[in-house]
């Protein structure tokens, strides 16, 4: 896809107008009073050549592979295999080989012509990928280990963890763990919790196989505890006692299972709550609760709790104070910490179970950071809304926040 810059305004479904283009002498130009958030300059708008369709084509599937949110940041996979990046690139997370720019207001290329399968982004401060070969890469904060290089060394660009070929990855706040392509399960980094669930509490800056079994399918990490699930459905976790989901609010060293007799068909983990889908379409939520976990309370739960309201759904992520999810019919609904308008409802009012987020409700897929969510339209936009620190929202430096859902530039 080719870019050029744009010398217009860009009008935004929801959220008024995007952001002015360049003026005379290479400055900026001003943005207008944009309804739900804030104002102020902004980045250039880049749009596509003309008869090149933004984003690759209709549909998630031609157009975004996959979209992740970090603490501040965001990263999505087109359909061509290429990685792309903004936001907070304080410990180099954006994987663009430098942390002198510490903050990236549109999307940047990671490793150009380099194809990448998936990538998944943590709340601390490290990034890791699986390219097309199957190699394992992260990147960014490394304070315990977490990018599994060996070292403690922060890595502004990809580095290869072990060798092998790897199907999932799931990054927590300062450890990582991993599948193999023969399901076996690995960690590594941070495990003053006992998150890597190896029945210690030593950190490991390599990855160190968990249990003997090898009938993982999907993994995912929080802040101070770890997640997954087993190919028969089962779901599995560790770590820190509350958010664990087991009941018991004990501290756990190793694998234990949640929901005996239960299946499940997906689990994504935030910093000190974890949500999952179970078989039949229902979404259970656990761990503390500022109305994260969407029961209608504030109360802390110890182990799964039914999100309010019922409801079909499909897949969901939580982020560090706040939870997004997209029901089988395609929208989106979000609830938890609104104070910069991550909810998406066009408030920011704290909300105790889920709400529908503004506009349009064909969504394809989602992600949940620290005061942000993004999301990607059926049509292959990229919109996002709440709190735009460092760029999260890939809308300029004088953005504030948003309540709605505001597009992308040159997304």
């Amino acid at each position: 896809m080719r870019w050029l810059l744009a010398a217009t305004l860009v009008m935004v479904v929801g959220g008024g107008v995007g952001l002015a283009a360049p003026v005379a002498g290479g400055g900026l130009g001003l943005a207008a009073a944009v309804a739900g958030g804030g104002v102020g300059l902004a980045a250039p708008v880049a749009a596509p050549v003309a008869g090149e369709v933004a984003g690759g084509g209709a549909g998630v599937a031609a157009g975004y592979r996959q979209l992740v949110a970090g603490s501040h940041y965001n990263c999505v996979i087109r359909v061509d295999g290429s990685l792309w990046c903004w936001g907070d690139n304080q410990y180099g997370q954006l994987g663009i080989g430098d942390t002198v720019i510490d903050a990236q207001y549109v999307p940047v290329q990671v490793e150009p012509g380099v194809r990448w399968r998936s990538v998944h982004a943590g709340e601390g401060g490290h990034t890791c990928g699986i390219r097309t070969d199957g190699s394992l890469w992260c990147w960014g904060y490394n304070w315990a280990g977490q990018l599994g290089d060996g070292t403690q060394t922060g890595r502004s660009f990809p580095v290869r963890v072990g060798t092998g070929s790897w199907t999932g990855v799931g990054v927590g706040s300062m450890h990582t763990c991993a599948i193999r392509s023969d399901a076996s399960l690995w960690c590594w980094g941070d495990n003053r919790y006992g998150q890597l669930g190896d029945g210690t509490l030593t950190n490991h800056p390599t990855p160190v196989q968990i249990g003997a079994g090898a009938s993982w399918a999907e993994v995912t990490g929080g802040g101070g505890h770890t997640c997954a699930r087993r190919t028969d459905g089962t779901l599995w976790c560790w770590g820190t006692g509350g958010r664990t989901g087991d009941g018991t609010g004990e501290q756990r060293l190793t694998p234990v299972q949640i929901g005996a007799g239960l299946g499940w068909t997906k689990v994504a983990a935030a910093y000190a709550h974890t949500c999952a889908v179970r078989t039949d379409s229902t979404l259970w939520c656990w761990g503390h609760n500022n109305g994260a976990l969407g029961d209608g309370t504030y109360e802390a739960r110890w182990s799964p709790t039914a999100v309010a309201g019922g409801g079909s759904w499909a897949t969901v992520d939580p982020g560090y104070a706040h939870t997004c999810a997209r029901r089988t019919d395609a929208s989106v609904w979000c609830w938890g910490s609104n104070l910069a308008g991550s909810v998406g409802d066009g408030t920011t009012a704290i909300r105790y179970s889920p709400v529908p987020v503004v506009g349009d409700q064909t969504w394809a897929d989602l992600g949940a950071g620290q005061g942000h969510t993004c999301a990607v339209r059926s049509d292959s936009t990229v919109w996002c809304w709440g709190d735009n620190v460092s760029g999260s929202l890939g809308q300029g430096p004088l953005v504030y926040w948003r309540t709605v859902p505001t597009r992308v530039l040159t997304l």
